[in-house]
């Protein structure tokens, strides 16, 4: 991963915004549309929801998804390492 700083334009609820990362343009597009999408099916299911309430919830799914995933990954090094412990012992 490179720590090169880019700028990305991407449309979020119809809206442009500049996006400086270090993540590739093609990263922060798909990130861009995974938001587009979630904002539509939350539109759709609750269409009474405020576009700050959304925002809100989009952003505590994005964050529980990153904490199950960090939970998946210390299980699968717990595993690996014990794994790994068995191996030395054989």
């Amino acid at each position: 991963m490179t720590t090169e700083k880019r700028r990305a334009k991407v449309m979020i609820d119809d809206k442009e915004y500049t996006i400086i990362s270090n993540k590739s343009t093609a990263h922060i597009k798909l990130v861009a549309e995974t938001i587009n999408k979630q904002l539509i099916e939350l539109d759709e299911l609750s269409n009474n929801l405020s576009k700050e309430e959304q925002a809100i919830l989009v952003a505590v799914n994005a964050i529980s998804d990153q904490i199950d995933y960090q939970n998946q990954m210390i299980q699968l090094e717990e595993e690996m390492n014990e794994l790994n412990k068995n191996e030395k012992r054989s």
